[in-house]
């Protein structure tokens, strides 16, 4: 079954959220300064975004996600293309024939590297989306 590394889930989804918490404290004991202000709106936008990261198994042919608690199917013709993201290592993105909220697009971890540019996960809906 292709799905999303188990081991990256942990790290990608709940160490942002910790660090956030963890800056907001350390800023709340110091005297409040503008630029604390602005680290902690950038730190917490990347703990939303890494805290909305999809998890994908396809344990049968079809795409199951999950980003919290509930599993969708994603149907292959709703998939306009997928590769791997630029905002950051581990993580891809599918992008729909809709906008999918919050971002735009299905971001999502990758499955374990197989070496040489491989990612098994991405090559299988690349294939079956004809890209």
């Amino acid at each position: 079954m292709l799905r999303s590394d188990p081991s990256q889930v942990f790290l990608f989804k709940s160490w942002p959220l910790i660090v956030f918490v963890g800056l907001t404290v350390v800023f709340w004991k110091i005297r409040f300064k503008w630029a604390g202000l602005f680290v902690l709106v950038f730190v917490f936008l990347l703990s939303m975004f890494r805290a909305s990261l999809a998890v994908i198994e396809i344990p049968d042919g079809t795409i199951r996600y999950r980003r919290v608690f509930k599993w969708r199917e994603l149907p292959y013709a709703e998939i306009v293309s997928c590769d791997v993201s630029r905002a950051g290592v581990g993580i891809g993105y599918i992008r729909l024939k809709y906008f999918l909220w919050p971002w735009g697009k299905l971001y999502f971890i990758l499955d374990e590297h197989m070496g040489r540019g491989r990612l098994p996960l991405l090559d299988f809906i690349q294939e079956r989306i004809g890209k």
